[in-house]
């Protein structure tokens, strides 16, 4: 059934379809009308002798006999048309439905914004407010009124769904009503109530939005949300009804994470954290801490942050067990503290496992291919208490090396790869493995395209095309070609890679002279970390396949085609690499809200895991798989926090959960802003200082007639029952002058009845 416009917009409107049970209606009143016609119609008449002195006898009686039919037609008609009228339940606004017995029946949907902002407030949350502000609406609501409760955040969530008010039953549940560790998403939220609104059918419908007007919700609507506060509009009484807010300061953390350093153990690994001003004035003495593995490790001042403005906190840390590593960063208690924390998780191994596969071994020209790649994996490390094992394997032999022994391999000017090595090395990769590969003169990139980068393996971040030289190599300058080189370009990425390279002054990067490079056209899938200057030359790719990630230098390793080798730059690129390739930090960190697949290496599909939340509630999960094939366990994260994964034999496997930091604008917009911001949406805004149960009665209008309607159908049905008796015994009470004329007024009697 149809929900047509609300009382406030007509005189008369119904809350059932009007071309449904008015066709209904029309059909019942004009089919026995039309066969009466049509029986009139096709009679056909036939003068005999006895049939005219039947006539003539009856003559007299006949008009008022057809007087009193065409009477008891009309109003069995009647009765018809007022039970298809009162089917349509027309509602009335003016004062006439009180005079006709009219019935006011209410149905609303309470719409309550509990996204983590509605938590700020030091003495008084918003939150509570607003709860008030609801119970204002419901105590004008009857027993029996449809009411429909909502909670809105980044998904509605519906408590009560067109249910019959009971006031005990309604406050039960409102009062376990928490805030949402969301932000409020307001177009998915008003689909949602234009259909709850839909639903309801009483002769009052009313909408109401309890918020706190935040700015960056209701300051600029988009469309979507526009269209639908007018479709709400053109259904209900739409109101929306700011709270009073007594302040919006606040201070958040909105990133948090990894940076640089060693993640393991003797390393020291930096962690950044951005701290943010939303508020209208600048914070004073506030603080952060840095925790790990639920332990404090350090604490600092931030210091002054002026309104709007954001300061980054630098923590330094050594991991010393292996693992999953729990980290967080918490700001000293404020008006909001929803916000007020941060999580990330990055894996630490005890040692690191590398396989260097040598393309071109030593000879009397040079060093072999790897010489400065192992330097730089061995930089500072002491063969006692390294973390890393490098282990080193001629190209030939790559073949029976068994991949899985090693958490990274480096590949550097192997001239060409067998389809049995770039089916493993593809397995490695997707199973978690880091790939890093160098580019050289020996490398064949018509096998490297066919191996590693067609339809069932794809490892190439993109596809090779040839070798790119800076100068015509006839020039045999040696000196020319060195001054004729690319350098590193301008960094546009904020790739931990790309980050630290940007960290070199652009002075100190322009030393590194590339005059070679393998062409790469990138897939769509890849990233260009680094490029060359003054071209669109790739310096450095990465891919990610499965649980595992492929760098590609499209130089060399050594110093063939570049110094980029013995450039400071190389160490610490491969040393941050390897922690990025190895560790990936970032990469289990996820938002409130999503159903995380949280991959589980050496599991089965079927089998169960123990999931613990960050409330430390434990609950069996059962593992599914991909279509990828990777076996994951399914998260359902409903607060921010840790989740660990616990099977048996294994690992603890842990998940980070943040919230939205765009929730964390607490500034809210005056009751008059959002009037303007509303216009052309027929939306009513009550100011947080109007009586709003008050307003809400005295803008109550319509009652409906349904009931007064089937009382008088069923007192005519009644009536011309009764008039149907009368004139059928005073019919045949009077007596028959022969037995045709008896036999008439008795068909005329049965007929009646009938």
């Amino acid at each position: 059934m149809d929900l047509f416009s609300t009382g406030r917009r007509s005189a008369v409107n119904f809350l059932n379809s009007l071309p449904l049970w008015g066709g209904l209606a029309a059909a019942g009143v004009a089919v026995p009308i039309i066969i009466h016609l049509l029986h009139q119609r096709h009679r056909r008449r036939t003068d005999w002798a006895a049939m005219e002195l039947l006539r003539r006898a009856l003559v007299i009686r006949s008009g008022q006999v057809r007087l009193e039919d065409l009477l008891l037609l009309l109003l069995r008609c009647l009765v018809l048309a007022l039970v298809a009228f009162a089917l349509l339940r027309p509602v009335l606004d003016n004062k006439t439905a009180g005079f006709l017995g009219g019935e006011r029946r209410v149905g609303m949907v309470v719409a309550i914004d509990a996204s983590y902002s509605m938590g700020h407030g030091k003495l008084e949350k918003r939150m509570t407010m607003a709860m008030a502000r609801v119970q204002e609406i419901l105590s004008t609501a009857q027993v029996g009124d449809s009411v429909t409760v909502v909670l809105l955040g980044d998904t509605p969530r519906t408590l009560f769904r067109g249910a019959n008010y009971e006031e005990g039953r309604f406050r039960a549940e409102l009062d376990k009503i928490k805030i949402l560790p969301e932000k409020l998403n307001l177009e998915r939220s008003l689909n949602e109530v234009v259909k709850l609104v839909g639903e309801l059918k009483a002769s009052v419908l009313e909408c109401y939005f309890v918020t706190d007007a935040q700015a960056i919700d209701w300051n600029n609507l988009s469309e979507e949300a526009t269209v639908n506060l007018k479709a709400i509009s053109d259904q209900a009484s739409l109101y929306i009804t700011p709270i009073k807010v007594t302040g919006e300061e606040n201070l958040a953390v909105t990133n948090f994470g990894y940076v640089s350093g060693s993640l393991g153990p003797n390393g020291t690994a930096r962690f950044t954290a951005e701290i943010k001003n939303f508020g209208r004035h600048s914070n004073e003495g506030g603080t952060a801490t840095l925790t790990l593995n639920k332990q404090t490790i350090t604490r600092q001042s931030i210091g002054s942050i002026e309104a709007g403005e954001t300061k980054m906190l630098s923590f330094f840390t050594t991991i010393d067990e292996a693992g999953d590593a729990k980290l967080s960063v918490n700001l000293s208690d404020d008006s909001l503290q929803e916000d007020n924390q941060r999580h990330t998780v990055v894996g630490v191994k005890e040692r690191i496992r590398i396989l260097c596969i040598d393309g071109e071994p030593a000879s009397n020209k040079g060093p072999s291919e790897i010489f400065w790649l192992v330097k730089a994996l061995k930089l500072k490390q002491v063969e006692e208490d390294s973390t890393l094992d490098v282990v080193r394997a001629d190209w030939q032999d790559l073949d029976v090396e068994k991949f899985t022994d090693y958490d990274l391999i480096a590949l550097a000017n192997v001239p060409s790869i067998g389809t049995d090595a770039s089916e493993r090395l593809d397995s490695f990769v997707k199973k978690g493995g880091g790939l890093i590969m160098f580019a050289g003169e020996r490398v064949d990139a018509e096998n490297y395209n066919t191996q590693l980068h067609g339809p069932e393996v794809n490892l190439l971040p993109g596809e090779m095309m040839g070798m790119a030289a800076f100068v015509d190599e006839a020039l045999g300058n040696e000196q020319e070609e060195r001054d004729n080189s690319w350098t590193v370009g301008n960094i546009q990425t904020d790739h931990v890679l790309g980050k630290l390279a940007a960290k070199i002054p652009e002075e100190a990067r322009s030393y590194a002279r590339v005059q070679r490079v393998i062409k790469v056209k990138p897939d769509a899938k890849a990233s260009t970390i680094l490029s060359l200057s003054d071209s669109d030359l790739p310096l450095l790719l990465e891919k990610k396949i499965g649980l595992g990630t492929v760098l590609l230098f499209t130089t060399t390793a050594d110093r063939a085609w570049s110094n980029f080798a013995v450039h400071p730059l190389f160490p610490m690129m491969i040393q941050q690499a390897t922690t990025h390739l190895t560790s990936r930090p970032g990469e289990r960190d996820e938002s409130v809200g999503e159903l995380v697949q949280v991959p589980l290496v050496g599991q089965q599909a079927g089998s169960s895991v123990m999931l613990r939340a960050p409330d430390d509630e434990s609950n069996s999960v059962t593992l599914t798989v991909l279509n990828s094939g990777i076996v994951v366990c399914p998260v359902a994260t409903e607060a921010p926090g840790f989740y660990d994964a616990e099977a048996e034999n294994a690992p603890i496997v842990s998940m980070a959960v943040n919230i939205d930091s765009e929730e964390a604008d607490a500034r809210v917009i005056s009751a008059d802003s959002l009037e303007d911001a509303l216009k052309g949406t027929d939306a009513d805004v009550i100011s947080p200082e109007g009586n709003l149960a008050a307003i809400v009665k005295d803008n109550r209008k319509g009652m409906e007639i349904s009931l007064t309607l089937l009382m008088l159908a069923l007192a005519i049905f009644i009536l011309q029952g009764y008039l149907a008796e009368r004139f059928t015994k005073r019919m045949t009470g009077a007596g028959a002058a022969n037995l045709e004329e008896n036999l008439r007024k008795h068909t005329v009697a049965a007929a009646r009845r009938t």
